[in-house]
């Protein structure tokens, strides 16, 4: 397969959303391979398909958490990314657990025209540059992030933020790499300054980390639209 849909998966509820985006696959002839990375490895429903990842495989401070959605650090999505390239892809779909095939329009190839090469892409997007004119927490930490590696993009050229919920990402390895140390730097760039982790704590880490290593961010809506949707049931409690 020319691609991978990962997720990361920690407590109890969102377990069974987990299972509930593999499960969906359950009838489907060529099914996708599906990584997971997570904190209970026995609660993740085993299929051929199916990849599992301790999170202690890559950092113990994760295996220990709060799984409030206004406290939880999203960054740790950054090793499902990096569980995806040992598996040796580099066209990644990278998904909130919640999500689910969708039985009326998914196909691999669709999947596949959503990719842009060293590139992250959502079917949904902010405009970043009103964030960063608006004042929002998503401008405060990218200019904190500017200020801290001492750059300053032209914000007329930040004109879209794939929401975190669905990402179409492509990265040469060297590229990834780079990219996913710039993200582990704005992580401590953020703790070091209190900046909270919402409304949508890694997009913008993710965003900056893609400029400050040449890679494209952009809407891919007229390429491929709903393969997967997202069932937000719980997680706001």
């Amino acid at each position: 397969m020319e691609y991978v849909i990962t997720t990361f998966c920690y407590g109890e509820r969102y377990y069974h959303q987990c299972n509930r985006l593999i499960n969906s696959f359950s009838n489907k002839d060529n099914k996708p391979p599906i990584i997971v990375v997570t904190d209970s490895i026995d609660s993740i429903t085993k299929d051929n398909n199916v990849s599992i990842f301790d999170i202690r495989e890559f950092n113990e401070q994760y295996s220990t958490y709060s799984d409030s959605y206004y406290t939880f650090d999203f960054s740790v999505k950054r090793y499902s990314l990096i569980a995806s390239l040992k598996m040796g892809y580099n066209n990644i779909v990278l998904t909130d657990a919640d999500a689910i095939m969708n039985e009326h329009s998914f196909s691999n190839e669709n999947i596949l025209k959503g990719f842009v090469k060293n590139s992250i892409q959502g079917q949904v997007t902010y405009d970043f540059n009103k964030e960063i004119l608006s004042n929002s927490m998503l401008g405060k930490r990218f200019l904190e992030y500017e200020k801290h590696f001492n750059v300053l993009f032209d914000k007329n050229e930040l004109k879209y933020m794939p929401e975190d919920c669905i990402q179409f990402i492509n990265m040469d390895t060297d590229k990834f790499y780079s990219f996913l140390s710039v993200w582990d730097e704005c992580i401590k760039i953020k703790i070091k300054n209190n900046l909270p982790n919402v409304p949508a704590g890694n997009i913008d880490e993710m965003c900056f980390s893609a400029f400050m290593n040449n890679i494209t961010i952009g809407n891919n809506s007229n390429k491929t639209m709903n393969q997967l949707i997202n069932l937000h049931d719980t997680w706001y409690r």
